[in-house]
């Protein structure tokens, strides 16, 4: 029934939608849903490829397991929203808010997510490869650490990020783009760091017990 509800046509509302998930559509490219107001929608396990949510409101929703590979999301509030294990390549996220969601083993490769606000997410283990993230925020919010333990941004553009405070125990920062980018108080303990230039990042009070800096360009001050 949910296949047939989507090929009598794609909803074009929030009412439409949520019409469709009810009778069990799943698979949804192509959606152009800009400004609508999803709180609390679940679109858990949905195929949502290709479609378009800018401007979006999302808070608390559940998008765990979506596929949004090429979604644009451009200034969309999804905060306190539940995006584990989303699929998103090659998505687009300038500005949007994402703050205090969760986003463990979340794939973001080659993923575009410039000034966007991820204060205080739970993404152990998430995927960053390839992303970009200038200016990107992951700052600890008020009452909520942001923890990338063991997150992959390899060859991932940090530059002028802020990472003040976060959890990278164990996270490969390999050939990153670090220029600007803040790690003050950071936990890096066990992270790669190798074939990065961080003559440009700030590293007071981070700790870096067992880093890896193989091939890194290592500023003066910085005490191996």
């Amino acid at each position: 029934m949910g296949e047939g509800s989507h090929r009598q046509g794609r909803p074009t509302n929030l009412e439409q939608l949520r019409q469709a998930l009810a009778e069990g559509s799943r698979h949804l490219h192509g959606l152009q849903m800009g400004e609508i107001d999803g709180q609390d929608l679940d679109l858990s396990n949905c195929d949502l490829q290709g479609s378009c949510f800018k401007e979006a409101r999302f808070g608390h929703a559940k998008l765990s397991q979506a596929n949004v590979q090429g979604c644009c999301f451009q200034q969309a509030l999804i905060w306190g929203a539940d995006l584990s294990g989303i699929k998103a390549r090659k998505s687009f996220w300038h500005d949007a808010d994402l703050s205090s969601s969760r986003l463990q083993e979340a794939d973001f490769n080659h993923a575009v997510l410039h000034r966007c606000c991820l204060r205080g997410v739970v993404a152990a283990r998430s995927q960053w490869q390839n992303a970009g993230l200038v200016e990107a925020d992951f700052r600890s919010g008020l009452d909520q650490l942001t923890d990338l333990g063991e997150a992959d941004f390899q060859n991932a553009d940090l530059s002028f990020a802020q990472l003040q405070g976060a959890n990278l125990h164990g996270a490969n920062l390999q050939g990153c783009c670090l220029y600007g980018t803040n790690f003050w108080q950071a936990d890096l303990r066990e992270a790669n760091l190798s074939g990065c230039d961080l003559r440009g990042t700030e590293l007071k009070n981070a700790q870096l017990e067992g880093c890896r800096f193989e091939g890194a360009i290592l500023p003066e001050d910085l005490s191996r």
